[in-house]
């Protein structure tokens, strides 16, 4: 059976209560991959044409450079653009600017779920049809004592290596398994994962919150991070990326 590969998402928006709205409804989605969160237009504009993301969840007023004026500039192939702002006099621009939809703050569950259906439909209109192909490590096959776990990598919140072993976190178990966390770690797309000392490997998506030298993930973990990793951690942080 071939799983057709979960939607790539990246959230821009300056204010922490909107990101971390965002985040909970997209985590309620089983074919939204946890997105990557920027806190500014100019944090994410140097990252995008890496992510490549299918959907940019888009807020408008921000300082520096606003989300319509980002909107504009996006090169082609541009991703399905969803506007969230509390300022319904921006939707007119927005459509202008090709947006796929259009959601004013504040907004429902429900409201949310209407707008990826259209963002589905744009996305199956701009690709033509063509014989499924599995995304690599879309699903890992984690052996613990007899039984094989199917765990979809999206579904990751943390690796933490033991030697010859790793305990993989979901948001539902934890499955101790014998491989090693250089092997694992190279099955794990390198965009969505950040290693944050020797022995702990972080979704992105996982991460809300730095205190000091460590991270508070989504299922309330801590993770300390190492000395030679400090720099790069907190440069990504910074930056809003999560």
């Amino acid at each position: 059976m071939v799983l057709a590969p979960l939607l790539t998402s990246v959230i821009i928006d300056d204010e922490l209560l909107a990101q971390n709205l965002l985040r909970k409804y997209v985590g309620r989605l089983p074919f939204l991959a946890p997105p990557v969160v920027f806190d500014s237009a100019v944090a994410a504009l140097g990252h995008l044409p890496q992510l490549r993301p299918d959907l940019l969840l888009l807020d408008v007023n921000m300082p520096q450079l606003s989300g319509l004026d980002l909107l504009r500039g996006l090169p082609s192939p541009r991703p399905a653009v969803v506007l969230t702002t509390a300022y319904a006099e921006y939707a007119v621009q927005g459509f202008d600017g090709d947006a796929v939809d259009f959601l004013l703050k504040p907004f429902s569950f429900e409201r949310f779920t209407k707008a990826i259906t259209k963002v589905q439909a744009y996305l199956g209109a701009q690709s033509p049809p063509a014989a499924p192909v599995p995304a690599p490590a879309q699903v890992l096959l984690l052996k613990e004592h007899k039984k094989v776990w199917r765990v979809p990598a999206a579904d990751i919140l943390l690796v933490e290596g033991m030697k010859d072993y790793v305990k993989v976190y979901t948001r539902t178990q934890v499955i101790l398994t014998h491989v090693t966390m250089t092997r694992i770690a190279s099955s794990l797309a390198e965009a969505a994962f950040l290693r944050v000392n020797k022995s702990y490997l972080v979704h992105q998506g996982a991460i809300v919150a730095l205190d000091g030298n460590m991270l508070e993930l989504v299922n309330g973990l801590q993770v300390p991070i190492g000395i030679s990793y400090r720099e790069a951690v907190r440069e990504l942080l910074t930056g809003g990326l999560l």
